[in-house]
């Protein structure tokens, strides 16, 4: 039975993200000139990814070549593999030339078929992290062999994904989604109608409901937030959600409260979105965006 030391611990994706960047506007069922970047995806990934910056992490994932396991431990991500083939998986999105979102695939079948026997750590007040890339039962697995013991958040992934822990939410102690996965989660088209609906699930959990440009809302133990993100000219829009949610867990299981992990995250998925390539951020301009953004309460009535 392995042992992880370190107190994050990321259940999930890693892989190659390819970006295709449309030059001109879109001419169906032709050859597009586009500009191409390459990068390191998968949501554990990239929430772990912001987390390593402060802390050790750990991310448990199918096995991954050398060059990404290099690429990981110079992150300072230790990598545990649950395998030993290695399988082929991406994601890759097209922006058109304005670097507008207009379609993302997933080649991720690898992480759904991938069983999951050798699952047997010994994992006792941690951190556990999951997306939802990983088997409904490979899920269900691990959410049910470490709840007790540990703190179990969950990160959306994809609403058609989400369907996979709508029987777990009263073992879920963090969960976050955007607004697309909380609506496909609860069959409810309304944000405060849909929180209803989890806290009444689940009157313990933490949750953060984020809304692109809009309002992200953050409930906890009858506290009901929002904050509104400033208005910034978007140039990276992949990853910003994970940049937002891995700083807003560490923030909030560092003991920050739910209204300023809420702030810190909206600020920095605020400063991944408005630069070309993923920086480190830096403390000044942390705090310069962090004024622009006020927090709200808001009631729920529940």
């Amino acid at each position: 039975m392995k042992q992880i030391k370190n107190n994050f611990i990321f259940f999930g994706a890693v892989h190659q993200d390819f970006v295709f960047e449309l030059k001109n506007d879109l001419i169906k069922y032709r050859t597009n000139p586009i500009k191409h970047y390459e990068s390191y995806g998968g949501v554990a990934h990239n929430i772990a990814k912001a987390v390593a910056e402060k802390e050790k992490v750990s991310l448990v994932s199918i096995n991954s070549d050398n060059e990404t396991i290099n690429y990981l431990r110079k992150n300072k991500i230790e990598f545990i593999n649950l395998n030993k083939e290695i399988q082929k998986r991406y994601y890759a999105i097209l922006l058109d030339k304005f670097k507008k979102l207009q379609l993302g695939i997933a080649n991720t079948d690898a992480y759904e078929q991938f069983e999951g026997k050798l699952i047997n750590f010994k994992l006792n007040k941690k951190l556990i992290i999951i997306d939802l890339n990983f088997s409904e039962k490979l899920i269900k697995k691990i959410i049910n062999k470490y709840s007790n013991d540990n703190k179990i958040i969950i990160c959306g992934t994809s609403p058609f994904k989400i369907y996979k822990i709508k029987s777990l939410l009263k073992k879920i102690d963090c969960l976050i989604l955007n607004k697309e996965e909380l609506f496909k989660l609860t069959n409810i088209r309304n944000i405060f109608k849909s929180i209803k609906y989890i806290v009444k699930k689940n009157s313990n959990i933490n949750l953060v409901i984020s809304n692109g440009a809009n309002k992200a809302y953050g409930y906890e133990l009858s506290k009901f937030v929002s904050v509104k993100p400033p208005n910034i000219k978007v140039l990276n829009e992949n990853g910003a959600g994970d940049t937002m949610a891995g700083n807003y867990i560490y923030y909030r299981y560092m003991n920050f409260t739910l209204e300023k992990s809420l702030l810190l995250g909206v600020a920095t998925g605020s400063i991944h979105a408005k630069n070309k390539k993923n920086i480190k951020f830096k403390s000044d301009d942390l705090k310069k965006i962090s004024n622009k953004i006020k927090i709200q309460k808001e009631n729920l009535n529940v």
